[in-house]
């Protein structure tokens, strides 16, 4: 779209400068046909300068439209046609020349942002007199055990954008995330614990006021999800990478003290939830999914979610069964009929899959499929009862 009206602009320009006499007529033929030239050609210089990321591969198509302009002007003049490249060559540079003045400012925005003051707001700046309060009432909580809910938010691209993105600008992108995690995740009452370019965790408990903390979690990370997609775009337009985020959450009973040398100690956890929310964070990635929470946060704070089953995961070692593990859609009450639809399919299909039902799971399983699109839990819920069913015909074959 962004390039349609850049296009439709500098044609406009172009004609509007033709019929003034400011520049040549673009031909003798009538208006509709030279607004088609000008509007397709220059229509596709702004694509090609908006979509291209190498700036050399850019100005080489601008300079062979152009050739190709003065090739055509020069067989004009010689079979005596009368036709003018000057709108045309007009028309080029002003489609080609918005596109870079754009991706410049882009490019001095995204340098400004590297200094952190440039994009969080004065209520969200630690103060000498906050991090003094903090260091007090982390120094004042004796070591203990405490339920929580732990949340933890993934980059699991971040060698990726390390390795590919201009420096200055990964810098920028991962700052920002880091400081979105932080202000999400405190504005729904959770505490920072972890905070780096690969990871973030925060912990949601009483000891820090939070009654209702699953819920609490639950919501901040729906938010942080959301909030993740508008920089992912971002990114993804300028550099072609997108923000790939995974988040775990995890409830449980976990180890809160103060660690760290004397001049430096922060009140920290340790145990096995907040591991736990970690293994959660980097299974996303075998289901496609976003939001993955552990059985226990379900079961306290799933009643203001909209979540479905997933899989059993090997959460301890044998003799200890495997742990149910949900995917977080979205807020209770928001979405719609088909989506409600398709996920009480998917439920049903799980709960055969779980009673061995191959056949029926399988209808189930393909009606919960979205149309036209896919679903990587599905998929792999489908792979694994042709999985079963092979197996079982191999073992009659066998008998």
């Amino acid at each position: 779209m962004q390039s349609l009206l850049i296009g439709a602009g500098a044609s406009t320009l172009s004609l509007l400068a033709s019929r003034a006499g400011i520049l040549p007529q673009l031909s003798s033929s009538n208006l509709l046909p030279r607004l088609g030239i000008l509007l397709s050609l220059a229509w596709g210089m702004a694509w090609v300068c908006g979509a291209v990321a190498q700036p050399f591969w850019r100005f080489a198509v601008l300079f062979c439209t152009l050739a190709q302009v003065l090739f055509v002007s020069h067989l004009a003049k010689t079979f005596e046609v009368s036709f003018s490249g000057w709108p045309l060559t007009l028309c080029l540079l002003t489609a080609a020349g918005i596109p870079e003045w754009i991706r410049h400012r882009a490019a001095r925005s995204t340098e400004l942002e590297l200094d952190p003051s440039f994009f969080q707001p004065a209520a969200f700046r630690p103060s000498p007199t906050a991090l003094a309060e903090s260091a007090r009432i982390a120094a004042s909580l004796p070591p203990q055990r405490v339920p929580c809910t732990v949340l933890y938010c993934e980059l699991v691209n971040n060698s990726t954008l390390a390795d590919t993105l201009p420096p200055a600008a990964c810098a920028s992108f991962l700052n920002r995330l880091l400081f979105l995690y932080e202000e999400t995740a405190t504005a729904h009452g959770g505490r920072t614990d972890r905070s780096s370019s690969e990871g973030f965790r925060s912990v949601f408990c009483t000891a820090y006021g939070i009654e209702e903390h699953p819920e609490a979690a639950l919501h901040a990370a729906l938010a942080i999800r959301g909030r993740v997609q508008n920089i992912s775009q971002e990114c993804a337009v300028k550099f072609g990478q997108d923000l790939d985020v995974r988040i775990g959450v995890s409830t449980g009973e976990v180890l809160l003290a103060t660690f760290g040398p004397a001049q430096k100690q922060t009140s920290s956890i340790a145990g096995e939830t907040a591991e736990w929310a970690q293994r959660l964070a980097g299974a996303n990635m075998i289901y496609g999914s976003r939001i993955l929470i552990s059985a226990r946060t379900g079961l306290l704070g799933g009643h203001s979610v909209e979540r479905r089953p997933i899989d059993l995961l090997q959460r301890h070692l044998p003799p200890h069964p495997p742990e149910d593990v949900f995917e977080v859609l979205a807020l209770q009450h928001t979405l719609d009929t088909e989506t409600l639809a398709r996920l009480r399919l998917y439920r049903e299909g799980v709960a055969l899959f779980r009673a061995r039902k191959w056949a029926p799971a399988r209808i189930k399983l393909r009606a919960a499929r979205p149309a036209g699109a896919t679903d990587e839990a599905v998929d792999l819920l489908l792979m694994r009862i042709d999985e079963q069913e092979s197996r079982a015909t191999h073992v009659q074959t066998g008998a």
